[in-house]
């Protein structure tokens, strides 16, 4: 677990990465340890979609918007690790993010390029970590050396936030007692040594553990605070360290026969990890029994913590979304009613709304005090965000009908007995059977499916409980001006018959 310096690979390549993952990782899926990750039924199509983006970085079509000289090694790295110093930095990050959400169809809540920009955002505020003393390491320094290592290997990382969901009404590590250590389930320091700190307990949801190199553990932002000093924590970790177990929910379904799941290769797994006294070295630690540096290095680091990763993914979406149900509405020769033009309509009011939402943000930005670019404030983005997508379903599957429901197989178009009525009874406006049925099979992916609803439910809370992002947000939002000219206006009777 100690970082390797003396071989920087550069940006990352297919090879490598698929190679990577063969690390002896304990990875459980349905009561049975993985013996490949690679080339294992439920993590295969994802992988190899996840290596051909990487060779794309080294291509000449995409080599210059996807990766930049390091000022340290010489080496190409991925701009997914790049620090932002000026507005044309930030372009650049804009299109490297474009292309992976494009890439993957905006389907990746964990891609490569979202824990990139937060941890570069750690060791840019490495002041703040610095703060709290501690006699075996410098948190701060930590920061920019595991960054380094980071962007020089170009490693992919997931992030593990959340306690076990066991019983939210107790959560016994927030309360201002002690509990038995049997009952100690949330991930918690059991005591240090001169190599580092030995930690026990749960973690979820840790998106893509099994297929990343390194997880990033920390606390969310609700429940950062403790008053056991123990459970306070923040470190790095490779996905085969010793005493770290993942456990993978069931792989999204795959039917056996010919019907066509396009978005399947893009299932990214989700995970439970299990942390059975596993060491954490000094030099892998960013927070320990303290919270308050983190806290504020996320309040200064705002959307810059992870990039344009979130708002390309979210443009990618919406519009595939908008374009399927367009195709589907004309296929079908729904395209002119007037209800179905107005839900196509507000599909397009979105995106163009989250288009605007994108440039405002850049015109915002502002250069900080660490001297880093960041893009302007985007908490109403994430709110707007978790509660629209639910939204832009909806529409979909009201537009496309009960024909989400019953699509012929590739087996049945090919079948000579059955094509006839298909071309007879199946066709569409304009469009043969067989387009009609796998546009169709679209759009069930992405709202009807085991995939589609998971991704839905990942949308909601990937950016943290709605509501309370609603309320944090009212509490930061500045109504001071207007609200002291309703008060004044209020003080005393109102005007009659002209202008206040």
């Amino acid at each position: 677990m100690v970082l390797e310096t003396q071989q920087f690979r550069g940006a990352m390549t297919g090879e490598r990465y698929l190679e990577s993952l063969r690390d002896g990782r304990e990875v459980w899926l349905d009561g049975q340890k993985v013996a490949d990750v690679p080339s294992h039924p439920a993590f295969k199509d994802f992988v190899q979609n996840l290596a051909r983006i990487y060779d794309l970085q080294h291509c000449d079509a995409f080599r210059e918007q996807m990766t930049y000289v390091s000022p340290a090694t010489g080496n190409r790295v991925s701009l997914s690790w790049l620090v932002p110093r000026s507005r044309d930095d930030l372009r650049r990050k804009r299109r490297n993010s474009e292309l992976w959400s494009q890439q993957t169809w905006g389907q990746l809540g964990r891609s490569p390029d979202i824990l990139a920009p937060y941890i570069t955002s750690l060791a840019v505020r490495r002041a703040t970590l610095s703060t709290v003393q501690n006699p075996h390491c410098d948190f701060g320094e930590n920061a920019v050396a595991y960054a380094h290592y980071c962007r020089e290997h170009d490693l992919f990382l997931t992030h593990a936030l959340g306690d076990p969901q066991v019983d939210r009404s107790e959560q016994p590590q927030n309360e201002q007692r002690q509990v038995p250590e049997s009952e100690e389930i949330a991930l918690h320091v059991v005591r240090e040594t001169a190599d580092g700190v030995i930690v026990r307990g749960g973690k979820q949801l840790a998106t893509a553990a099994a297929v990343s190199n390194e997880t990033y553990v920390s606390l969310s932002q609700t429940f950062m605070r403790r008053a056991d000093p123990r459970f306070v924590l923040a470190f790095s970790i490779p996905t085969n360290a010793p005493g770290l177990k993942i456990l993978c929910r069931e792989p999204i379904s795959r039917w056996v026969g010919s019907w066509g799941h396009p978005f399947l290769a893009l299932d990214e797994q989700d995970c439970m990890l299990f942390f059975e006294d596993v060491l954490v070295p000094w030099q892998r630690l960013f927070m320990l029994y303290e919270a308050t540096p983190i806290v504020q290095t996320a309040a200064t680091a705002g959307l810059n913590a992870f990039g344009y990763a979130n708002v390309c993914r979210a443009q990618v979406r919406m519009r595939l979304f908008t374009a399927v149900a367009t195709l589907i509405a004309q296929a079908i020769g729904v395209y002119e009613y007037r209800e179905v033009a107005a839900k196509l309509g507000e599909m397009a009011t979105n995106c163009a709304m989250w288009d605007l939402a994108i440039e405002g943000m850049e015109n915002r930005a502002y250069e900080n005090a660490e001297g880093e670019w960041a893009l302007g404030p985007g908490p109403g983005m994430n709110v707007w965000f978790a509660q629209t997508s639910a939204r832009m379903a909806e529409l979909l599957k009201q537009i496309a009908g009960s024909g989400l429901i019953m699509q012929p197989s590739e087996h049945d178009l090919a079948n000579a007995e059955l094509r006839p009525y298909l071309d007879q009874y199946m066709r569409g406006k304009g469009v043969d059977v067989a387009s009609k049925a796998r546009l169709f099979r679209l759009a069930h992916e992405l709202v009807a499916s085991s995939f589609g609803l998971r991704q839905e439910i990942y949308e909601y809370w990937h950016g943290g409980d709605p509501n309370r992002n609603r309320i944090n947000l009212l509490r930061s939002y500045d109504q001071s001006e207007l609200m002291d000219r309703i008060k004044a206006l209020c003080a005393q009777p109102l005007p009659h018959g002209e202008a206040p």
